[in-house]
């Protein structure tokens, strides 16, 4: 008996312990002078209410890195190329928080390799072997890394080591920038201040990193923002965070302004950029995506859904290998994907559009409807414009409801973020209550990809085979996602209003749905709402809709759009709706809206050049703009963060 006491006591301590260093952010210094300035700062912090500080010193960024993964430490500041690897197995660390080198109205938090040459030379990027070139130095990020990775990446260089960098000056005067212009990637020049759309590639800023689990990663940010509001530049002559009479680039880069927080779901992929993994893998001897577009005929199509995986598994047979198939969890995943380099290609709705565009992404290629009058384009529906369709409200005949009446109604969605069935409606309803609050303003909904626990999530089912895991997912495995899922949630009795585009009502009516719920139903058993207030038939929608939305679009990555472009007009010629073997498969027919809509005529062409903003139309974009202060996306914050 006499241990108890001391016993109970030793474990107390270290309980103790253990509970200070959760609440304590240990920081990985690579020098004496670094140590220095990290112990000024320890003491610096002592006089607000921060988290407390510990400093532990390395030898270099790698072995910090390797502290902070076997947790003994827990962040340093690195440079892209330690990023990269700090990212891979088995260390797994994260960027967290990126250091801002522009103002607090414009941030910036990355820059753009670029390949310069003076004006009358007369070679183009493919034709640099041979030539002199200038670096910023051996293994700097723009000067080194990026153009020999990208040169290697583009088929156009055997790596055999670095020769003897040679140092760069920047362009000191406007009078010596006209001197000089851009070498783009594609054989191409432009003026040197149109870096934007001809560089090699964007170069993250530095950030700080942390585990990817039990990362610390609030305790950090929070240490950091009282750092920085209390040592902020100009904020106190006691201790500069930004700054050191011990030396240059200690801790932070001098240049750094301020810190941003990075978003929670941005990995080191995500935050590098595609173009920058390209060019680092082969610095690093790692396997290679080659973007060269003659290097990989192949598209790798990425589905939303088991059903589309098994569509798109059957096209790749057929198409003998040229199609590949990823299954990413949703559109948004699937947008991740592609940005990664893990998927090439999807077609997706204006909302999705326009958040891939967001995340740098292009459109391709349109879905091309047969148009309303029901005649077909006929053969050369390739080159026909893609008119776009019309938003509509769908309620029940022999109800009073109209517009002004939805208020504590019952709604129907086709998916959160979606046009019909998002975007259009609920950017109207924003724009009449100014509040985010939807599941205030309808008193249940179904609306696929929101919060389960909300009202927006209450009428959705799920499927018979998993009801509770698969409820409100945005995917088929929900029952009332998509078009028809949504105005089978009207038909039973579900919701009061279905969001929906217009020809959703006549798929499902007067025959054309033989399934269950839907194969007794006549047109005449809805109405649309009119914005005027009133209500007509489902055949009105010209007349009597919300707006006119975009058509579902093909979306890739720009190196890879021509490519993607080549190879579906090549497959739809072969198994498209007047290809040569569409009687042995068709890759657009009425599957239950499967890879494409179900009255896709064919893949159209769009202007060379589109952008989601051209594509969607200013209308569209600056109605999903106004709304964006509403989005629950977990991609579009990523996205913006860097402003692509």
């Amino acid at each position: 008996m006499r241990l108890t006491f001391p016993a109970l006591l030793s474990f107390g301590i270290i309980g103790l312990c253990l509970a200070s260093s959760e609440q304590q952010v240990r920081w990985c210094a690579i020098s004496e002078n670094e140590l220095k300035k990290c112990n000024e700062f320890k003491e610096a912090l002592k006089t607000t209410n921060s988290p407390s500080l510990a400093c532990i010193k390395k030898t270099s960024h790698m072995d910090c890195v390797k502290a902070i993964s076997d947790n003994e430490a827990d962040a340093v500041t690195i440079d892209g190329g330690f990023i990269y690897e700090a990212g891979l197995v088995p260390y797994n660390l994260k960027p967290i928080v990126a250091e801002d080198y522009g103002t607090e109205a414009k941030p910036l938090t990355q820059y753009f390799g670029v390949a310069v040459v003076k004006k009358g030379t007369d070679f183009e990027f493919k034709d640099l072997k041979g030539k002199k070139s200038c670096h910023t130095g051996l293994g700097r990020s723009a000067g080194w890394i990026i153009p020999v990775g990208t040169l290697y990446a583009l088929g156009l260089l055997q790596w055999e080591g670095p020769p003897e960098p040679i140092e760069d000056d920047n362009l000191k005067t406007e009078a010596e920038k006209e001197n000089y212009e851009l070498l783009c990637p594609d054989n191409t020049r432009r003026p040197i201040d149109q870096y934007e759309n001809c560089h090699l590639a964007r170069i993250a800023a530095h950030a700080v990193v942390a585990r990817s689990v039990n990362g610390k990663e609030d305790l950090i940010w929070d240490l950091l923002s009282i750092a920085q509001e209390h040592f902020g530049k100009g904020k106190s002559e006691k201790f500069n965070l930004f700054a050191s009479q011990h030396g240059k680039d200690l801790l932070f880069k001098d240049s750094a302004n301020r810190l941003l927080r990075v978003p929670p779901k941005m990995d080191y992929e995500l935050y590098l950029g595609y173009k920058f993994i390209q060019a680092i893998k082969p610095m690093k001897g790692h396997a290679l995506d080659k973007i060269h577009p003659l290097g990989d005929k192949k598209v790798k199509w990425c589905t939303v859904n088991d059903d589309e995986k098994k569509k798109c598994d059957e096209w790749s047979v057929f198409s003998n290998g040229v199609i590949e198939c990823e299954v990413g969890e949703n559109s948004e995943d699937c947008i991740v994907k592609i940005m990664k380099g893990e998927a090439d290609a999807m077609s997706t709705d204006g909302g999705y559009v326009y958040i891939a565009g967001k995340c740098g992404l292009v459109p391709v290629l349109a879905e091309n409807y047969t148009p309303k009058n029901g005649k077909s384009h006929g053969e050369d529906c390739v080159n026909k414009l893609a008119e776009g369709y019309y938003a509509v409200a769908v309620v029940r005949s022999g109800t009073d409801l109209s517009w002004n009446s939805l208020k504590g109604k019952k709604s129907c969605h086709t998916a959160v973020d979606r046009t019909a069935g998002w975007n259009i409606p609920m950017g109207l309803i924003y724009n009449q209550t100014g509040s985010c609050a939807f599941d205030k303003y309808f008193s249940e909904s179904c609306a696929p990809g929101a919060d389960r626990t909300s009202n927006l999530c209450s009428l959705c089912i799920g499927n018979p085979d998993s009801p509770v895991l698969d409820k409100c997912v945005s995917n088929t495995k929900e029952t009332y996602y998509g078009y028809n899922g949504a105005f089978r949630c009207l038909v039973e009795n579900k919701g009061d209003v279905a969001f929906v585009k217009h020809s959703t009502v006549w798929d499902n009516v007067n025959g054309n749905n033989t399934e269950s719920w839907a194969k007794n139903l006549k047109s005449d058993d809805f109405k649309l709402l009119c914005l005027s207030g009133g209500q007509s038939d489902v055949n009105q929608y010209e007349i009597c809709h919300l707006a006119k939305a975009p058509n579902h679009a093909v979306i890739s990555r720009q190196e890879k759009a021509s490519l993607v472009r080549w190879v579906l007009l090549g497959q739809q010629s072969q198994f498209g709706t007047y290809g040569t073997d569409k009687d042995i498969f068709n890759i657009l027919p009425k599957t239950g809206n499967l890879l494409f809509k179900d009255n896709t005529e064919c893949l159209a062409k769009i202007p060379d050049g589109s952008t989601y903003e051209s594509f969607l139309g200013k209308e569209y974009v600056t109605a999903v703009g106004s709304l964006k202060k509403c989005s629950t996306s977990s991609v579009l914050p990523i996205c913006e963060f860097h402003k692509f």
